[in-house]
Parts: C-alpha cells; structure tokens; sequence
C-alpha cells in the first residue's frame, strides 16, 4: 500500500473575535490572520503546501496525502500512481499487470485479433511467449 488517502478538500477561515490561539501544522507558529483548514489541523495560507515539491495548495483545489502529509494531484500522478508501460502516462483505476510492467487496457491489443483489451477481461487475457497478450477465445 502506498499510503495515498482518498481526495480532501481545504476549507478557508477568518480571524475573527472568538478565534483562541491557533498553531500552523506548517511552520509551528501562531497564526493571527487568515489560515486554512485541511486534515483536521490549522495551517497558514503559504504553509499548506505540496509535501513532495512545496508548491502552496490552494482552497479551491483537490488533494491527497502520503503518511498523513499533503500531497498535490500533480505530484500523485507523477510520482504515486503507476506508469504505463506504452504510453508512459498515470494509471488511474483497473491496470493489466504482469512481471513488473503496468498497462492500460486500452494500449494494449490482442495479438491475434488486435482489438484492445476492456476493463473487466482480466479473466480473458492470457500471456503468450512471455511477452504477448491475447484474449483466451482467439485461436493461433
């Protein structure tokens, strides 16, 4: 398991005249303007940021996280989530694994009928020669 959460979202928040003494997660001091609110902690608007390239995570946007700490889409994609091995591109979802290779359904053809392969065939897939893919059903 990679440790990668479901998506959370930031909420904003104000000072106002009941706000108590608040901490950043961030950088550990007080905060005593605006701050945001993301995995039940308190957070300076530039210390909540991308915990693998740093860059600030904005109120609007979508995130994860990696033992616990923020994670940016960006940074999930190119470094958290399998690659496929055609295209090079994330995999999100279902993949066909084999050996130590990932790839899309769609990137990869029966060598016998040449028709791409569906999410949900995993049971009608078979490896030939060690490196070739073909539905279970087609002869050669």
């Amino acid at each position: 398991s990679s440790g990668i959460n479901a998506e959370y979202g930031v909420t904003k928040g104000v000072a106002g005249l009941d706000v108590k003494e608040k901490v950043c997660a961030g950088c550990e001091k007080e905060i005593d303007s605006a701050w945001v609110v993301a995995l039940s902690k308190h957070w300076h608007h530039d210390c909540f940021q991308c915990s693998h390239c740093s860059r600030k995570i904005d109120s609007k946007e979508k995130f994860l996280t990696n033992l616990g700490k923020p994670i940016c889409m960006g940074c999930n994609n190119d470094h958290f989530r399998s690659k496929c091995t055609v295209c090079g591109k994330p995999i999100a979802g279902t993949s066909l694994v084999y050996k130590e290779s990932s790839f899309h359904h769609a990137c990869v053809n029966c060598y016998v009928c040449d028709k791409a392969f569906e999410v949900g065939d995993h049971e009608n897939i078979r490896v030939v020669n060690g490196k070739d893919f073909k539905h279970a059903d087609c002869k050669k």
